[in-house]
């Protein structure tokens, strides 16, 4: 029995070859691989400048030692302070030492410090509330509030110091 062809397919006996659709996907797929990889090599160095240009992260360092002056009525601090340029933040520093016949002395001084984005060390002048500061061991404070435009972060630094005569 012989097939009834329709004229427009020919009179060949072979079925008609398919189109290539296999090969354009594949193309297609290839073409879609190289610009993700170029969007991705694009990009990649881009994000490493943003980087480099971002801010420093916050830093509040308080020295070991504080420099005992005037007979124990101030000691100078030194606090290490590393901020967003263009900003201001109140730093507070707090001292206290356990001074003869049990007694405390202790003191705390505030200031508002600039920012330049960069390190910067400033010295408070704590002085005490009671008793005078002597040369000897103490326990220090440093603090700050580091605010951006939706909240503000604490920022502390505590611990022993030694008070040295100048």
């Amino acid at each position: 029995m012989k097939l009834n062809r329709p004229a427009w397919l020919g009179t060949s006996a072979a079925a008609p070859r398919p189109r290539p659709v296999a090969r354009r996907r594949t193309q297609l797929l290839a073409a879609g691989a190289i610009g993700v990889g170029a969007v991705i090599a694009f990009a990649l160095p881009a994000g490493a400048a943003v980087v480099n240009q971002s801010p420093p992260a916050p830093v509040l360092k308080l020295g070991k030692t504080a420099t005992l002056e005037a007979n124990g009525a101030v000691v100078f601090a030194p606090v290490t302070i590393t901020c967003p340029a263009g900003t201001s933040q109140y730093l507070t520093v707090a001292v206290t030492e356990n001074v003869a016949g049990g007694f405390i002395a202790s003191g705390a001084a505030s200031l508002d410090v600039d920012c330049t984005g960069q390190s910067q060390t400033v010295r408070l002048a704590v002085t005490p509330t009671q008793r005078a500061f002597t040369k000897g061991v103490a326990f220090g404070q440093a603090s700050i509030d580091v605010c951006g435009p939706y909240s503000c972060k604490p920022l502390r630094d505590q611990h022993e110091i030694q008070i040295v005569k100048s």
